[in-house]
């Protein structure tokens, strides 16, 4: 292979034109992991852990989080009262529902963006990785053509007569993709730098965090060869997660893998938001047009089309009034 054909392979990876299914349907997979995190784990708390009311005061985030350095924070724009962080609990609510409906699609992504980035400054002690994930890929989403397809912003376009291309360039929905290959990337050396992975021990000390476990499962935790299987499956596929799965011939196997990986500790241990960000994250590597498939074998595509049509026959009627 030659430099200008590993060039244009670079350039065809970010920018040749693709469908926008995929980034579509990861938007309203995304909204519905930022209502989990509002109205499930936030829900009635908010001010508890955020305002001027919080459990820990924010002068003690500055002092020893911020360092004394500026940091990302529009809550601080506000009034610091009680009723001003309802409003803006509220509003991020608002923002995730709009992600699922893909009603502002792009603004109501970066409002998320900016919320979770001001949430994570304003108290840094109520985080786990999940929200760290959402926040790291939720600008890539602001930038990229997630409302396109399957949300009010196509049906208001149709409606208006502005056509949306079927296909766009896809370097935001890439990094998306580099994100996450990214974080099994760091995974997987991480767990190379120390023993019990390489002795197949890992996954037995994990199964033994008792605080920690969602649903009992003996036979997996009690079987030492089960344990050792799945250790070195692990480790098997967050190696192939950052490399192998940007080759199209083998990436629908290591979806399966990972997806398998992912429902497996979410059944066993208890860390919301966590895999499902990254099972979810995974459907951007879908082929578009392999989620249009899916959707209309689901009777999906036609329940989005149906008043795609129905906004175009309402358009056609009022022009001719």
């Amino acid at each position: 292979m030659t430099l200008s054909g590993l060039w244009q392979g670079w350039c065809n990876f970010w920018f040749k034109p693709t469908g926008t299914a995929s980034i579509c349907v990861y938007r309203i997979l995304f909204g519905l992991l930022v209502l989990q995190v509002s109205i499930v784990h936030l829900g009635g708390h908010f001010e508890e852990w955020y305002g001027p009311h919080s459990m820990v005061p924010l002068q003690t985030v500055v002092n020893h989080f911020w360092y004394n350095e500026p940091r990302f924070d529009y809550f601080l724009l506000f009034p610091q009262t009680d009723h001003t962080f309802a409003l803006l609990y509220v509003a991020f609510v608002i923002a995730g529902l709009f992600l699922c409906l893909g009603l502002f699609s792009n603004y109501s992504a970066a409002f998320v963006w900016l919320t979770l980035l001001s949430m994570h400054h304003q108290n840094p002690y109520n985080i786990n990785g999940g929200d760290a994930f959402l926040r790291t890929v939720a600008p890539f989403l602001a930038l990229s053509y997630c409302g396109d397809k399957y949300s009010l912003d196509a049906l208001i376009a149709k409606k208006l007569g502005r056509p949306i291309p079927l296909e766009r360039r896809p370097w935001a929905q890439r990094l998306i993709q580099v994100s996450i290959a990214l974080v099994y990337w760091q995974t997987f050396w991480c767990k190379m730098a120390g023993p019990q992975w390489l002795d197949g021990t890992a996954v037995y000390y994990a199964t033994r965090l008792d605080d920690m476990m969602r649903f009992p499962a003996p036979f997996i935790s009690d079987n030492m060869f089960l344990l050792r299987c799945l250790d070195y499956f692990t480790l098997i596929i967050e190696f192939l997660a950052w490399n192998a799965i940007f080759i199209k011939s083998v990436r629908y196997y290591i979806l399966v893998g990972l997806v398998g990986l992912h429902l497996g500790i979410d059944y066993l241990i208890n860390l919301p938001v966590f895999e499902w960000a990254f099972i979810f994250t995974l459907v951007t590597f879908v082929e578009p047009v392999d989620v249009s498939r899916f959707l209309q074998s689901a009777k999906l595509e036609g329940f989005f089309s149906r008043r795609t049509r129905c906004a175009t026959r309402i358009k056609n009627r009022h022009d001719a009034v």
